[in-house]
């Protein structure tokens, strides 16, 4: 079901990237007719050529850096229809179709029975991850030794916390923390190198 619903998303995105590609690079095909006098054939096919090198070699390098950190992190890779975060001591924050609502569960158990359900919010205090459920109660899950206290009352989990600060985030803001930095770097490594062959794609173009 997960390979189903990945291999779907990128049928759907190369759909897309080609479209667009064809789109793009007949729109650059005027301006390089009017504004190129010396070369004006090669610099044409260039320019059409250049939306769909650009596009393509950026999605694959993104997706081979998402593959990347996907192993790094031990999350799913960041397409499909099914979502995963690693915890502490082997637990994992798992959902699936939407994150929207998201479930604990151990990495080690074959049968991914869901030990919390339904979170909507979560926050990680120490060894602990604390959240509010759909149902509107709230829970502490103990990730040293899996104990839990779940249908907490805001006035009961609040004691529980005692001093501590609550912050919890709804689970996409808690997916795109862990993951940030990561693809932010990733993001400007696949730009320069998606530059850099553009550059050597004009060169060698304009040269034979």
């Amino acid at each position: 079901m997960k390979s189903m619903g990945m291999l779907f998303v990128l049928i759907f995105w190369a759909i897309v990237f080609v479209v667009l590609s064809l789109i793009l690079g007949l729109i650059t095909l005027p301006f390089s007719y009017f504004l190129c006098k010396r070369q004006r054939k090669r610099k044409m096919v260039l320019s059409f050529l250049t939306p769909g090198v650009f596009i393509g070699i950026y999605a694959v390098s993104s997706f081979v850096c998402m593959i990347i950190i996907a192993i790094i992190l031990g999350s799913d890779i960041g397409i499909g229809d099914s979502w995963s975060i690693p915890l502490k001591n082997g637990y994992e924050l798992t959902s699936v179709d939407t994150p929207e609502y998201a479930n604990i569960n151990s990495r080690n158990d074959p049968l991914k029975e869901n030990l919390i359900d339904g979170i909507t919010h979560i926050q990680v205090v120490g060894d602990s991850v604390i959240g509010k459920g759909a149902d509107g109660n709230y829970f502490i899950f103990n990730l040293q030794n899996g104990d839990k206290e779940d249908n907490l009352s805001y006035q009961n989990f609040a004691t529980k916390m005692k001093s501590r600060s609550i912050t919890l985030v709804n689970n996409n803001t808690y997916y795109w923390e862990q993951r940030k930095v990561p693809y932010i770097i990733a993001g400007i490594f696949c730009l320069l190198i998606t530059i850099l062959a553009i550059k050597t794609l004009w060169r060698i173009g304009l040269i034979y």
